[in-house]
């Protein structure tokens, strides 16, 4: 599937989540309901004011339109590429490092509840 099919799909999706008709949206955005429908199927490729008209439309950005999906689930080629290549020991650390960045200190949270009787 071609990037332009991608953007229609993803518009027909919002769309439909959001209980429109190509008629509505048209309507919101301001476009032709025929040359929604066909950017839709990916035989128009729309500009950018277009993308933005129709991101208006569904409440959205552009970026969310054009995003693909490895990218709104923040999974990429690159992120598996890295792990692929750390050995068992770099991704021990890599946890390590993570957990300890990202979890509350636990020790000193003790503490100061002990400090407090």
């Amino acid at each position: 599937m071609s990037t332009i099919q991608n953007i229609g799909e993803k518009i027909r999706i919002l769309r439909l989540q959001k209980g429109l008709s190509q008629e509505q949206l048209a309507l919101h955005a301001g476009l032709n309901t025929s040359y929604l429908g066909q950017v839709e199927r990916g035989e128009k490729n729309p500009t950018i004011k277009t993308l933005d008209k129709i991101a208006c439309g569904l409440d959205t950005s552009i970026e969310n339109l054009i995003a693909s999906s490895e990218q709104r689930n923040g999974t990429s080629k690159d992120k598996n590429a890295v792990l692929t290549v750390l050995t068992s020991d770099d991704l021990r650390q890599l946890i390590i490092d993570t957990i300890k960045n990202n979890v509350p200190d636990t020790h000193s949270g003790l503490s100061k509840c002990n400090d407090d009787k």
